[in-house]
């Protein structure tokens, strides 16, 4: 790689041949005002690692691609078993049923130049089929029957974003005889960030010094999922076709007893102002909501918390939490009921608030109908930087914990949510940075926990961790429907009527692209149960927008109802990586790559 501050891309090219420029020995120019350029060349840049000098060797097999391994005995990179294909620093080959690649993936937003031209090694053989891609897109294509050089048109000027990724491949025409490209392209990529400052002009020898780099909505319908007929053969899959949310009893919750529950801790309630003090009575049937708003606005004066002794008390309507917290003596010891099932949330409001140590319940409930916050168990409106603790959410007409109206720097641990009419914990409306981890979720009436970006702002850096759900929900384990920067790590998802872990952007709904997600070190286990549904454990589809920049690492992935993985959709599914997974599958296909390029690296059972 070479940096250069330029003003033209024939500054460029002119001082690669006077100085004669290598990777090992950056030789700089500089203006006192432009861009920042970099020119990449595959043949000096060639490494033993991928990724150096942004450069990656892979083959490609029907629209997945796959890192290849590399080889020091024959300084080239190819796959574990076999010879073919293989990339070299200036040679490709192409196997009988896998294309030579080799893959430049851009270092930001840009331009770039593409030059250098390809050409067959001999006269033998048939010929090859040589491309450029931009991502999915087509730059340039040709058929190569001659000894002779072609350059690819068209290519002097690419806009490219970071993480657009520049394919040279190279194909077989009909046979592999002599199918050996002598190509070592040069990419010139122009920064989109300008240089703002004179410095001062370097000797041919010197190190360039470094550019620095410039620094709500009701609780939604269930999202319906479009899904093919399953394809265990390779033959033609129908048009997905959307699926509304299965109406068939669930499957029974497992016996809490047989699941971790989050561990209580002994340790006595905080000091405060007791709802005892101001008229509350535990026990005793009666409402205690007008004591218990009479404790939260003098706790909000004196700048206290509330507690709440052991006992069950009586909600008869939404108790506001505006920057006060609440403390009960545990889930398992205070219980608060709330007995209108259309206006029974509690809503935490404001900075600083911790909800902990209590069971909230509802009496009885309605349907889920339009989907009302109201009706949810706990609702967190605009909050920032509160706790939900050691709370036992038992039952609402909608969701168990919903966080929206941007919500930011929340932390949802310990949790048991249980029985709920919509999704588990839902997360929405531009809220972000929010930690969920260590909650048992069961036998809710949609998702367990889902992230969901139906307008923007889209709801970003959220990190989804060590849960355990499942059992019985009427939809997805985890999803990711709309959204960016959101981390699943070490979850444990069990028993969903629809896919364990889903990762969409859906037409229906309008929802956002979805962009860097990492799904790391889960267990998914026999999810996608509903019948025709018959999603697969793990789920990537777009219906519209796009989807980008998902990977999956190390996760366990086993005893799919009906299939093991899918990535399908007619939206635009860019990079999808699956890195050192386990698939454990005897039912239905193990993989249904339809959609996306698909980066394969040491998984099991695909």
């Amino acid at each position: 790689m070479k940096k250069f501050n330029s003003v033209a891309l024939a500054l460029v090219v002119a001082l690669s041949v006077i100085y004669g420029l290598s990777s090992n020995a950056d030789k700089t120019a500089y203006a006192l005002s432009g861009n920042i350029s970099q020119v990449f060349t595959a043949a000096a840049d060639f490494n033993n690692v991928q990724g150096e000098h942004q450069w990656y060797y892979q083959k490609l097999v029907g629209s997945v691609y796959s890192d290849l391994v590399y080889n020091a005995e024959n300084e080239r990179w190819q796959p574990t078993n076999g010879d073919y294909p293989w990339v070299s620093k200036d040679q490709l080959h192409p196997d009988e049923n896998a294309d030579a690649v080799l893959k430049w993936v851009s270092p930001g937003k840009g331009t770039i130049a593409i030059t250098g031209e390809v050409s067959r090694s001999s006269e033998l053989g048939d010929g090859i089929v040589v491309t450029v891609l931009k991502d999915s897109k087509m730059l340039w294509k040709n058929t190569l029957t001659y000894v002779k050089g072609y350059a690819p048109k068209s290519v002097g000027s690419v806009p490219v974003e970071k993480g657009s990724a520049i394919y040279f491949i190279v194909n077989r025409k009909n046979t592999t005889v002599g199918d050996n490209a002598l190509w070592s392209p040069t990419i010139a990529f122009t920064s989109a960030e300008p240089v703002v400052s004179a410095t001062p002009a370097a000797t041919a020898t010197s190190t360039p010094t470094p550019t620095p780099t410039p620094t709500p909505t009701p609780t939604p319908t269930p999202t319906p999922t479009p899904t093919p007929t399953p394809t265990v053969k390779p033959t033609a899959s129908p048009t997905p076709t959307a699926t509304p949310t299965p109406t068939a009893t669930p499957t029974p919750p497992v016996n809490p007893a047989a699941t971790a529950a989050p561990t209580q801790i002994a340790t006595p309630a905080p000091a405060g102002i007791d709802v005892t003090s101001c008229g509350a009575a535990a026990d005793d049937g009666k409402d205690d909501y007008a004591a218990f708003a009479a404790c939260v606005t003098k706790a909000k004066t004196l700048g206290k918390l509330v507690t709440v002794p052991a006992g069950s008390f009586t909600l008869g309507k939404i108790l506001t939490l505006d920057g006060v917290s609440l403390s009960g003596a545990g889930m398992d010891k205070t219980t608060l009921t709330s007995t209108d099932p259309q206006n029974g949330s509690i809503d935490i409001k404001g900075d600083g608030v911790t909800l902990s140590g209590i069971k909230h319940a509802y009496a009885t409930t309605v349907a889920r109908g339009n989907g009302a916050n109201e009706k949810n168990n706990i609702t967190v409106r605009s909050a920032t930087n509160f706790v939900i603790d050691h709370v036992y959410v038992y039952k609402s007409s909608t969701a168990g914990i919903l966080v929206t109206y941007q919500a930011k720097g929340g932390r949802i641990a310990n949790n048991i949510v249980d029985s709920t009419g919509a999704d588990g914990i839902h997360m929405t409306n531009g809220s972000s940075d929010i930690t969920v981890e260590g909650n048992l979720v069961k036998g809710v009436g949609d998702d367990t926990i889902a992230v969901v970006s139906y307008d923007l702002p889209a709801v970003k850096n959220i990190t989804i961790r060590n849960n355990d759900v499942g059992y019985g929900s009427l939809a997805r384990g985890i999803s990711v429907v709309g959204g960016s920067d959101v981390l699943i790590e070490g979850n444990s998802v069990k028993d969903t009527q629809m896919a364990g872990i889903y990762i969409a952007s859906e037409g229906s709904y309008n929802t956002t692209d979805v962009n860097n997600v990492t799904v790391k070190g889960n267990t998914v286990d026999h999810t996608g149960i509903h019948e025709p549904e018959n999603h697969p454990n793990v789920l990537v589809y777009s219906s519209q927008g796009m989807i980008d920049n998902v990977t999956f690492t190390g996760n366990t992935i086993q005893n799919a109802a009906h299939r093991g993985i899918g990535v399908w959709g007619d939206g635009q599914i860019k990079d999808i990586y699956f890195t050192g997974n386990t698939l454990i599958n005897d039912k239905g296909a193990n993989t249904t790559f339809k959609n996306g390029i698909i980066h394969l690296l040491d998984n099991i059972g695909f």
